[in-house]
């Protein structure tokens, strides 16, 4: 959550999607309510099922599963299209003036870089034009046709109420009374928060999904305000543990990048890990704390044995080369087949609960080896113990 349940009272609007706080958040959801019925403040429901929260809502919206890309989109088509979007925030406190380069493109629905090939992208051209200073170049005018805003503005620009009507199955009327409820939200005093859970996280396409919606409120300038915000409903026990604990192969506590091979001390660490500032006057506040938030980690964990002689033990973390998450299942196959124990992630089934765990239960049922590292758990449920 980028604010806290707590300040949610202190919203004009709140859109949901994904999400069922009325039920899943019973304690949290009072200050939905506050925001109700103490400022007046409107709550719009987009979401496949009809829940508690959908009943409390002030408008509801039904809409097709995975469709929430093109709801989002709309929404940031409504607002370029009527110039409702934070004019000051946007050009002084976002990247919408910087200049990307001219290699930058997109046509027939895949961005430059693509290679048909390998099916991934070489993403050289997705940068900022650069001065000799290596700071991104900027229009203030946001007119040059190569901003971020024009870009984004011609990309979105397909998604009009009539194309999001027919792909989510929410009504254009009823869009369009959202639209015009959002596009309220870029004044100054006023001031929308977005509110979502694991409906948008756990798509094949969740972190477009999230974006989509950050830049929604980055155009409203509700981002870093009282009221506003993107905030995740997370559950201590599972995803935000996750987070916070590090059971992910790919971070530390703290949203830390896990070092790489070649990495041999802090400073390389830092140097591949750090965001870095494209623009001067950018805080970057995270990327400049880099290091410390590391020493400290690496202290918290290691104690009296990480000093500053032995470069606060950062030889002990791991330094994996690939994704060490879980073996492809494929491979996992051929070696089960071959007779060879195959040690893994210890608990798929709550880690990955959308890998196709059924593959490993068939593995079990050809009577090959399966062996859960670490204790019982969900995964190890159906392995039989070898």
């Amino acid at each position: 959550m980028t604010n806290h349940w707590r300040d949610i009272r202190n919203t004009d609007l709140i859109l949901i999607n994904g999400a069922n706080p009325a039920e899943a958040h019973p304690v949290g959801f009072q200050w939905f309510m506050r925001a109700k019925l103490e400022r007046g403040a409107k709550l719009v429901h987009a979401d496949p099922r009809f829940t508690r929260t959908s009943a409390v809502a002030d408008i509801y919206l039904r809409m097709r599963t995975g469709t929430d890309v093109a709801y989002f989109g709309g929404l940031i088509n409504y607002v370029m299209q009527n110039n409702l979007f934070h004019d000051a925030y946007v050009r002084n406190y976002t990247n919408a003036s910087f200049i990307v380069k001219d290699e930058f493109a997109f046509n027939d629905g895949l961005f430059s870089g693509y290679s048909s090939d390998k099916r991934s992208y070489n993403i050289a051209s997705w940068a900022y034009k650069t001065g000799s200073d290596g700071f991104a170049t900027r229009d203030m005018t946001l007119q040059d046709p190569r901003t971020v805003f024009q870009l984004m503005k011609a990309h979105y620009s397909r998604y009009t109420p009539e194309v999001v009507s027919t792909i989510t199955g929410i009504p254009v009327d009823e869009f369009k009374r959202v639209a015009s409820m959002v596009g309220e939200m870029g004044k100054p005093d006023k001031v929308m928060t977005i509110v979502y859970a694991v409906g948008l996280t756990q798509h094949t396409t969740g972190g477009q999904l999230i974006r989509s919606a950050a830049v929604l409120q980055l155009l409203l300038g509700n981002m870093g305000r009282p009221g506003g915000g993107m905030n995740a409903e997370r559950g201590h026990a599972n995803i935000q543990g996750n987070t916070d604990h590090a059971i992910s192969w790919e971070i530390l506590p703290g949203y830390l990048k896990i070092p790489a091979p070649g990495q041999k001390n802090r400073d390389d660490y830092v140097t591949a890990s750090a965001p870095k500032k494209s623009d001067p006057h950018s805080w970057n506040f995270f990327g400049i704390n880099y290091k410390k938030f590391l020493t400290s980690l690496l202290k918290a964990w290691y104690g009296d044995a990480a000093t500053k002689d032995n470069d606060f033990a950062f030889d002990f973390v791991p330094k994996p080369a690939s994704n060490a998450s879980w073996m492809a299942h494929d491979q996992l196959r051929v070696l089960a087949r071959a007779g060879r124990r195959c040690h893994g992630d210890p608990d798929r089934g709550v880690h990955g609960p959308y890998h196709p765990l059924d593959r490993e239960r068939r593995i079990v049922r050809e009577q090959r080896p399966l062996v859960a590292v670490e204790g019982p758990g969900h995964a190890a449920a159906g392995a039989s113990p070898t």
